[in-house]
This record gives structure tokens, C-alpha cells and sequence, in this order.
């Protein structure tokens, strides 16, 4: 193919894409009139009420039973804010709350703790008077003769039972042997006391 047989076909392919770009600039920018506004008719009665038809400016009629509309296509800027209104009038006052209980004087609670602290502080110091002279061996020995005092208690309180139960049956014998003897015989003690271990 030449060169002259192909400047027609350029020529063609060059008008067609010019064509297309202007078309496409055109159809974008063809909804928005010069005024900033789109201009549409819509169907205001009968069948299909409310279809909207986007025209291509202010001076095209709509048909019969159809309305004219337009509105911006961008929104005005925001406003600057308007002044603060006036403030409004005082409420009505409220229902007085309950009264809360009373709490307790600071002197009070401070005193009973000083009361207190003062108390453990004798206690501790008695204590380390009856322990001033245990070594730790001697509380070793007292803590292995526990069960050998325990031993030793039941035994005496057992031995005590035996005494009583002896003088009960001294003192009956003597009640019957009293009237038939002239000899004196020797009282019998008082029963002990019944013994408690430590």
C-alpha cells in the first residue's frame, strides 16, 4: 500500500477518534447547564408518576402531563456559623436530696488507733520481758516434755480420784466403827480438789 493510498485512512482514523473525544466532553459536561443547574422534567400523572428525564437546559419544553424541575449540581459552600441565641430562662429548682449519714470525727477514729497501737505495744514489750531469758534450746526442751506433762497429768488427775474414793470409804468405816471403840480415831482429810492441768 502507498502512501497516498493511506493518508485517506489516517485522515479517516484521525477524525473518528477527534470525533469520539469531543463527543465524550460533550456528553460529560452535557447534564450541568451553563447556569450551574441540571434541568429535568418528570412525570407528574398517570402511568410511570415520578419518572425523571434529565434535559440538556432551561429552554427545552416537557411534554404534556410532565413538569419541569431543575436544582444545583453542587451544593453552596458552608455557611459561616450564625450568632449564639439568647440564653434561655432559669429552671425550676429542684427537689432537696436526702440527708447523708453522719460520719465519725477524725479525732475519734485517730484516738481509738493510737488507743490500740499503744495497747499492742505494752503487750509486746511484756512478752519479750517473759521471753528475755529463754534461749532456743530451752524452748526445744519445753516443746519435747509436752507429751511427758501430759503423762504426768492425767496420772495426778487419776491419783486424785483415788484419794477421794479412799477418804469416801475411810469415812463410812469410821461411822461404823465410832459408837463400838473407845479409841480415837484419826479424822480423815477433805477430799482434794479435782486437779487441772496447766
Amino acid at each position: 500500500m502507498t502512501i497516498r493510498a493511506r493518508t485517506p485512512l489516517l485522515l479517516t482514523l484521525f477524525a473518528l477518534v477527534g470525533s469520539l473525544l469531543l463527543s465524550s466532553s460533550a456528553s460529560a459536561a452535557f447534564p450541568i447547564a451553563k447556569d450551574g443547574k441540571i434541568y429535568a422534567c418528570y412525570k407528574a400523572k398517570g402511568k410511570g408518576k415520578g419518572t425523571l428525564r434529565v434535559t440538556r437546559g432551561a429552554k427545552v419544553r416537557c411534554p404534556k402531563k410532565w413538569k419541569k424541575t431543575s436544582w444545583y449540581a453542587a451544593g453552596p459552600t458552608a455557611a459561616a456559623p450564625g450568632a449564639p441565641g439568647p440564653a434561655g430562662p432559669q429552671g425550676a429548682q429542684g427537689a432537696q436530696g436526702e440527708r447523708g449519714a453522719s460520719g465519725t470525727a477524725g479525732n475519734v477514729v485517730v484516738t481509738d488507733l493510737e488507743n490500740k497501737v499503744t495497747e499492742l505495744l505494752t503487750k509486746v514489750a511484756s512478752l519479750e520481758t517473759i521471753l528475755a531469758g529463754v534461749t532456743n534450746a530451752d524452748l526445744k526442751d519445753a516443746i519435747a516434755a509436752v507429751p511427758a506433762v501430759e503423762a504426768l497429768c492425767t496420772q495426778a488427775d487419776a491419783l486424785t480420784d483415788q484419794s477421794n474414793g479412799l477418804g469416801t470409804a475411810l469415812d463410812a468405816f469410821n461411822v461404823i466403827l465410832d459408837p463400838l471403840t473407845v479409841l480415837a480415831l484419826p479424822t480423815i482429810p477433805a477430799a482434794l480438789p479435782a486437779f487441772e492441768c496447766p
